[in-house]
């Protein structure tokens, strides 16, 4: 184990040394040692994860237990005892006594002889003391160091969520974010669920249903999920029920233009693909609602979905991810959505604005988010999100429909984007409460629906932080 431990310690060494983190630098580190074991890799992946997720509580337990406070330690040392501390904390599976006598060995490896003490009777002092860690006071400065030491996040951001959703939902929010999560799949219209659901139980996957939307499912112990069964044949796609719900609530009927601005990997435009390409009968099954008003829609009628992105690596994962999916309908183009397109006006029955964002709510999956997010580039994101409103809003019919979101829980970015849409642009916001899955269909969230919008809160029904809304273009 004592290789696996030294290679973990090069990748937070260099994480350390950039300062933020390099989202492929653990992937290419995998790639680079596929030939190590699975369990080596699980090891590599959980240490450096973890490492990376609970650094800001990880440096507040060795500031409580050195005398040499972790900015002033040396890069090595520091990162050698954080991915010991992390092991002593949260991994059960490795002796405390071997955490301590490998990060001994690897100090003293790498020309830190000198060190050898120093780190040795550190980390046992955690290892003799971590149950009786204290913590700053949940009751002191309205429990903004509490979170931050015991959730390991930033000051500022504790500081909005528990001025905006008080302190009980802000420690709810990271609670959430700290947990394992499963991987939530969208079965693809017409595969059959049971079979497929039994198929992936006799691959040793476990798997549950959604309680919010019937074409979900939970997948836990998937490993490598491109290996499982239905995944080459296109029989689901990954993706989490909040943003499924986007294409729930916008509900594109057969024959309609869906464009979609900022598409990659896809996940939405997939969605749309199906409902505005096969007869609605399909789903008749899956519908969250049953509208028995609803106008007979022609048979198999052939809509169109227009999926763009930046750059042409995105572009080329979304025709992947189609070519897999069987989308015939759906078009992949290489567009910057700042740039306005006059080809695409009074186009769209329905455009899809899923726009660039801090990325507040799906922190739980992407660690690094709350490191590399600032107050500055909250602002600089809501002015590149106008931006392409500015260009894309009149790709929408008179009378078609605007969906906005965002997978972040920040109110400039959320709610007052949409203020200014409605103000600024020709848009009257769209009550949408009957397209709410049963789940979703409590007080708080039934009221926004009806004034067009709703905040999932992270983990509040065990989804990623979403904001969605609903807009319409007005008649002409």
């Amino acid at each position: 184990m004592a290789n696996i431990r030294e290679i973990v310690l090069g990748i937070l060494i260099e994480y350390d040394r950039d300062g933020v983190r390099k989202p492929s630098l653990l992937k290419d580190s995998l790639n680079k040692y596929d030939y190590l074991e699975s369990r080596d890799k699980a090891f590599m992946k959980r240490v450096v994860d973890g490492c990376i997720e609970r650094q800001i509580q990880i440096d507040y337990i060795l500031n409580s237990f050195s005398k040499t406070k972790v900015d002033k330690m040396q890069p090595l040392i520091r990162s050698l005892l954080r991915m010991s501390v992390y092991q002593i904390m949260f991994m059960d599976s490795v002796p405390d006594s071997a955490a301590c006598n490998e990060a001994v060995k690897l100090a003293q490896k790498h020309k830190f002889a000198g060190l050898k003490g120093f780190v040795n009777g550190v980390l046992r002092n955690i290892s003799r003391n971590k149950d009786k860690i204290e913590y700053p006071s949940k009751d002191e400065n309205n429990g903004i160091d509490y979170l931050n030491a015991f959730y390991s996040m930033p000051k500022w951001l504790c500081e909005m969520w528990v001025s905006t959703y008080g302190f009980d939902k802000t420690e709810e929010i990271l609670k959430f974010f700290l947990e394992a999560r499963p991987t939530t799949v969208r079965i693809k219209a017409g595969c059959d669920r049971e079979m497929l659901k039994n198929e992936l139980e006799n691959a040793g996957v476990i798997v549950t249903e959604s309680d919010i939307l019937p074409y979900a499912l939970s997948l836990e112990k998937t490993d490598n999920i491109r290996f499982l069964p239905g995944f080459a044949e296109g029989e689901f796609f990954v993706q989490d029920v909040s943003s499924m719900l986007v294409t729930e609530i916008a509900d594109p009927g057969p024959g309609q233009v869906v464009i979609d601005v900022c598409a990659a990997p896809g996940g939405k435009s997939l969605h749309a693909a199906e409902r505005v390409s096969v007869d609605k009968s399909l789903h008749a099954a899956e519908r969250v609602s049953d509208d028995k008003s609803a106008k007979e829609e022609p048979e198999n009628e052939k809509g169109v979905v227009i999926s763009r992105d930046v750059s042409e690596r995105k572009c080329d994962l979304i025709r992947e991810n189609a070519k897999r999916m069987g989308a015939s309908n759906l078009k992949a183009e290489l567009h910057d959505a700042r740039i306005h397109d006059p080809n695409l006006e009074k186009k769209a029955d329905v455009l899809y604005l899923d726009l660039p964002c801090s990325g507040l709510g799906i922190i739980g999956r992407k660690n690094d988010i709350k490191y590399n997010v600032t107050e500055q580039s909250l602002a600089e994101l809501s002015a590149l999100q106008w931006d392409i409103i500015k260009a894309s809003w009149d790709y929408v019919k008179p009378e078609g429909i605007l969906m906005y979101s965002t997978c972040t829980v920040n109110r400039d970015e959320n709610e007052a984007m949409v203020d200014r849409i409605c103000r600024e642009l020709p848009f009257e916001r769209v009550n949408f409460a009957g397209n709410l899955p049963d789940k979703l269909k409590y007080e708080v969230l039934l009221k926004t629906a009806e004034s067009g919008y709703i905040q999932l809160l992270p983990g509040e029904f065990g989804t990623d932080g979403f904001f969605i809304s609903k807009l319409r273009r007005k008649a002409e």
